[in-house]
């Protein structure tokens, strides 16, 4: 008997060692649940706000679009159209192929180089021309060039150019007449504008232009003021590569 009190003694001792208290308070928005040091719960209380209770602000999502890669340099090439703005009597058209090196020097700043070969047709009365124009296009251009977006671009430049008469005849023929052939040089300063437009990670460059031929040989006679005509406009179709 005295075997077994002395056993239900030693429980009643052990339960109620290990037993502990456990103080409950409140710190802040949370409650906690101490039972002493390293031993403690806590939550958020209930029907807190943290955003209300600290007086924070909601987190704002910022979607930022990459700004797209602006082209450096590369290689334009091209087809170009141009017709004759003049109130005399003639039709004159100029077909011609170019290309050229376009290098960025600045901030949306281009500098543009290169060669361009034209044909030049020209008729007034009963007179026909074909001339070709061999041109050195230079030009500084404003554009935010892109492969991934569509810009504009406006651009001012000169074209120095060497002409050469090659052929040249009466319609009718007038017999024991032929008109004089000519070669020699013009310079012919020039307004660009237009845009470009990305296809296919290429960009396609369409554009038109206006200028103003300014021939540098005229000791015998001044073609261009005579039949080619001096301003012209036109338009253009090309890639950069």
């Amino acid at each position: 008997m005295k075997k077994f009190f002395s056993m239900i003694a030693f429980l009643t001792f052990s339960v109620t060692g290990f037993a502990q208290d456990v103080d409950n308070f409140e710190v802040g928005p949370y409650e906690v649940d101490y039972k002493g040091s390293g031993d403690y719960k806590f939550r958020l209380r209930k029907g807190v706000d943290l955003y209300e209770y600290f007086g924070l602000k909601k987190d704002t999502i910022l979607i930022v679009e990459s700004q797209p890669s602006l082209f450096k340099n590369g290689v334009q090439i091209g087809l170009n159209m141009e017709t004759c703005l003049s109130n005399k009597s003639r039709h004159s058209n100029v077909y011609g192929i170019s290309g050229s090196y376009k290098q960025s020097i600045g901030n949306s700043i281009y500098l543009n180089g290169g060669l361009s070969l034209g044909l030049a047709i020209a008729t007034i009365g009963f007179q026909k021309y074909n001339l070709m124009e061999v041109g050195m296009p230079l030009s500084v251009e404003l554009s935010k060039i892109s492969k991934d977006k569509a810009s504009l671009y406006a651009g001012i430049g000169v074209v120095p150019s060497y002409y050469s008469t090659l052929s040249t005849k009466y319609e009718p023929e007038i017999p024991g007449v032929e008109p004089g052939k000519y070669s020699g040089l013009y310079l012919a300063p020039q307004l660009d504008f237009g845009g470009y437009i990305p296809v296919s990670n290429q960009l396609v460059r369409v554009g038109f232009f206006l200028k103003y031929k300014i021939n540098c040989s005229t000791k015998d006679y001044d073609l261009y003021y005579q039949l080619m005509g001096l301003t012209f406009f036109g338009a253009n179709i090309g890639l950069v590569f």
